[in-house]
């Protein structure tokens, strides 16, 4: 007699031989699909990690080569100037118009003979060089002359005549001996001359005094208690 049990459990033996081969099958897939993702994930790790440190990292200072133009504004113009280190006041005495009266009463005097007073440079040290061989007086002088003016005082000038005086007259303090000695005004003043080459680099020419003196005049007047000159009593009374 015929029984169909075996054939079942056959069948679903095969059935369940199939399922489990699927399963085995559906696991060895994810696990391949698992394997490649933590590959790939362990893969791309480095590389992020890498762009996360290039992002931090501090670029290396490039040195940099100087153009043209750049050189061309670090050269210099080339030209000399002056500086003036002091300034002193002081009177250019016109000869033979000093005039001693007293004791006491009154002095007074006037200018009537012409005298010219020159501006002067007195050149303390000349330094020759490639770039200046030598020194123009005349140069030298106007070129001071003109700074002066500008800076100074207007008034200074290449020379100055004296053709005629102002009257002056003073009370004498009694007892005391009246001093009047006729001036121009002017200064005295310390002067050194540059160069300035196209490197920049600068050059001391020169350095000297300059007399200098002013179109301004006048009599100067004090008193002593004897008649003097330069600093010797010349009279008792």
């Amino acid at each position: 007699m015929f029984t169909p049990i075996p054939r079942t459990d056959a069948v679903v033996a095969r059935a369940r031989t199939k399922s489990k081969g699927l399963t085995t099958a559906i696991l060895a897939g994810s696990a391949s699909l698992a394997l490649g993702a933590s590959v790939c994930s362990a893969v791309a790790a480095p590389a992020a990690l890498g762009s996360q440190t290039a992002a931090f990292a501090v670029p290396r200072p490039t040195p940099t080569i100087p153009t043209l133009a750049e050189e061309a504004r670090r050269k210099c113009e080339p030209h000399s100037f002056f500086r003036f280190h002091h300034f002193k006041p002081i009177n250019f005495f016109i000869p033979r118009t000093r005039f001693i009266d007293g004791p006491g009463g009154t002095i007074t005097a006037s200018v009537r003979r012409q005298y010219r007073v020159y501006f002067e440079v007195e050149i303390e040290r000349e330094k020759q060089s490639e770039i200046n061989t030598g020194i123009d007086r005349d140069s030298l002088q106007r070129s001071i002359l003109r700074r002066l003016r500008n800076n100074v005082n207007p008034l200074l000038a290449e020379e100055h005549i004296v053709e005629a005086g102002h009257l002056y007259a003073r009370e004498v303090t009694p007892g005391k001996y009246g001093n009047l000695w006729y001036r121009v005004f002017g200064y005295r003043v310390g002067w050194s001359t540059w160069k300035q080459l196209s490197d920049c680099s600068v050059n001391h020419i020169a350095t000297g005094i300059a007399n200098v003196p002013a179109r301004v005049e006048g009599w100067r007047y004090w008193e002593t208690d004897h008649p003097m000159y330069r600093g010797r009593i010349l009279s008792d009374k």
